[in-house]
């Protein structure tokens, strides 16, 4: 995959080779979302391990899948404290 500068766009345009089995990029403007269930620090781990399974096997870029890695590593950590907040208000709430 080649990245190349477009002057009309003012951005960078991805071009997928016409063999490649991936899906092309979608249109600017339009909002795609992530169908992973995230929502706890073990969905997270989950997706974490199908991310590197797919980096492994070329199928998303190293560096790409990297910066994700580490959006689904903050992520974790975040739902991991709000768990962790959780718990220490129901024990002050029971009185311990």
């Amino acid at each position: 995959m080649e990245n190349d500068t477009n002057s009309a766009t003012g951005g960078w345009q991805t071009r997928i080779p016409v063999d490649d089995d991936r899906d092309p990029p979608m249109p600017a403007g339009k909002k795609t979302y992530a169908k992973a269930k995230l929502s706890n620090a073990t969905e997270v781990g989950k997706e974490l391990a199908k991310l590197y399974r797919e980096a492994r096997s070329g199928r998303i870029d190293v560096s790409d899948a990297s910066r994700l890695a580490n959006m689904l590593s903050i992520l974790a950590r975040i739902l991991s404290d709000s768990e962790l907040e959780a718990r220490i208000e129901a024990l002050e709430n029971r009185g311990l």
